[in-house]
């Protein structure tokens, strides 16, 4: 990076996933400007959203003692998405983490879809573009992407009121990139897990709950139905990371009353 920025009189970095609610102190570690920071060449600021959260939006998270990766979470979360697609009828959007989750809830909606249901998954060698034409065209559709969908579409206002987020998007530990990042961490004494995998996880996160809010007449509802944010001690620093307080629900039911009340 020193090279890069040495070519330069001077450089604007931004973005909305810079920090978690620690700072930025991930993002200078990645970047390697810690010693420009230090030596004040550096200036960092956080500014506000300009998006009134709280009252833009609610946040809901799955408290379950299922585990994660139990059919039987999975099977429940589709069942959940099909009770609230059916009684909201307002279009959705559900971020998975890889295919395989894709294709695991396609098999479990199939055997309890009916001829009004509108539901579309992204699978490999369909178009994205295709994907999100369809997805627009019925007001309740139901559409399940990765990857790509975490990040760079624009759905406002009613085209998307409904945001659920499966799963953390923690980086496969076995990808040579994160596993060299990994060893890195672990070369300077730094927990790879707290410093890097969470940090990481957490700016991903926030780029896939920014699906969401777009502008400031958007009104939706954020679902994250990863357990382990209510298990695990990690879960509260998560949450401080996002914009709005959330609400933890164990029954779908409960659910679709605050959402059709929040979405009227």
């Amino acid at each position: 990076s020193k090279d890069i920025f040495e070519k330069f009189s001077s450089m604007i970095l931004c973005s909305a996933t810079l920090c978690t609610d620690s700072g930025f102190d991930f993002f200078v570690r990645q970047m390697g400007l810690k010693d420009q920071v230090y030596s004040d060449i550096v200036k960092l600021k956080k500014y506000p959203s300009p998006y009134y959260y709280s009252d833009q939006s609610k946040l809901f998270i799955i408290n379950s003692s299922l585990e994660l990766n139990l059919q039987a979470h999975i099977k429940r979360v589709a069942d959940d998405i099909l009770d609230i697609s059916r009684r909201t009828n307002k279009r959705i959007l559900v971020l998975c983490t890889s295919f395989k989750q894709i294709y695991e809830f396609e098999s479990y909606i199939n055997l309890s879809i009916d001829k009004n249901d509108r539901f579309l998954y992204q699978k490999k060698g369909i178009s994205k573009n295709i994907l999100i034409s369809e997805y627009l065209k019925n007001k309740s559709s139901v559409l399940f992407g990765t990857n790509t969908f975490w990040e760079g579409v624009d759905f406002p206002n009613d085209k998307l009121e409904i945001l659920i987020l499966f799963k953390l998007p923690f980086a496969n530990p076995k990808d040579p990139y994160v596993d060299a990042n990994i060893k890195y961490y672990e070369s300077r004494n730094m927990d790879p897990f707290s410093k890097y995998q969470l940090e990481d996880t957490i700016l991903k996160l926030k780029q896939g709950f920014g699906r969401l809010i777009r502008s400031y007449s958007d009104m939706g509802v954020c679902i994250i139905t990863d357990p382990r944010i209510a298990k695990r001690r990690y879960g509260q620093y998560i949450v401080d990371s996002l914009p709005v307080e959330p609400t933890y629900y164990s029954s779908s039911g409960i659910l679709v009353e605050e959402i059709s009340n929040f979405l009227k």
